[in-house]
């Protein structure tokens, strides 16, 4: 998938004309990181942010005790970091990090702040991407009280497959390694993880080594109670 391409399946420019997303893109740049490397630190000069085009990345802060205390993980087709491009301190407030090796589109700060300034449509349509966000991770909070531990999990891993382009009518979820960090973002502990997933067996859930794949969209999507508009093509 090539940046363009990238930036238009992104949420936060789905209202947004392709004249300027191909302006924007020429503007862009992939980066790619590799698994256990830091993509930017707390304090850093924020002077871009990010649309994961392949991968896994977790941001977290370390408290005073040294701790680790993981903010939130990102999958493929999702974007981070936005705020730091608002912050007035300019800087990112958490550390982002590669679960496994990562390829980043990075949009400069620079440029998407210009287009704000010049473009007042442009403006109002990134208002409305971000409030459009807003209701999403409201659901999600509504998700978190309202699903057990294998509705959330399905209804995770239908938000981040892909048809397997080796077997007609399966989907595939790549997974980071470290499912601890996947099991904080569904606000469930790590051990009832594996648990919750081998529920999801009857419909159509499958593990195979580092991979989940599904054979029964329409069985796990009505166990999650997933409508027909939020399943991927």
């Amino acid at each position: 998938m090539n940046i363009v391409e990238t930036i238009k399946k992104s949420t936060l420019f789905h209202s947004v004309d392709m004249q300027t997303i191909e302006s924007l893109a020429k503007e862009c740049h992939k980066k790619t990181f590799a698994k256990g490397r830091d993509v930017f630190a707390m304090g850093d000069k924020a002077d871009a942010f990010f649309i994961i085009l392949e991968g896994w990345v977790k941001l977290y802060r370390i408290s005073k005790d040294g701790e680790e205390a993981i903010i939130h993980a990102f999958g493929p087709g999702e974007s981070f970091a936005e705020a730091a491009v608002f912050n007035d301190t300019k800087t990112y407030p958490v550390n982002a990090h590669a679960l496994d090796e990562v390829t980043l589109v990075e949009i400069p700060r620079s440029f998407f702040i210009q287009k704000i300034e010049e473009d007042s449509q442009f403006a109002l349509r990134m208002l409305g991407a971000i409030a459009a966000r807003q209701h999403y991770l409201v659901q999600q909070i509504e998700q978190v009280t309202t699903r057990t531990a294998p509705q959330r999990i399905g209804a995770f891993l239908i938000r981040f497959c892909k048809k397997n382009r080796q077997a007609k009518g399966e989907w595939v979820v790549h997974l980071p390694y470290d499912k601890s960090v996947i099991s904080t973002r569904m606000n469930i502990k790590p051990e009832t993880f594996s648990r919750a997933l081998a529920k999801l067996e009857p419909y159509g859930v499958h593990i195979e080594k580092k991979n989940i794949l599904i054979t029964d969209m329409e069985a796990l999507a009505e166990f999650c109670d997933i409508s027909p508009n939020e399943i991927p093509c």
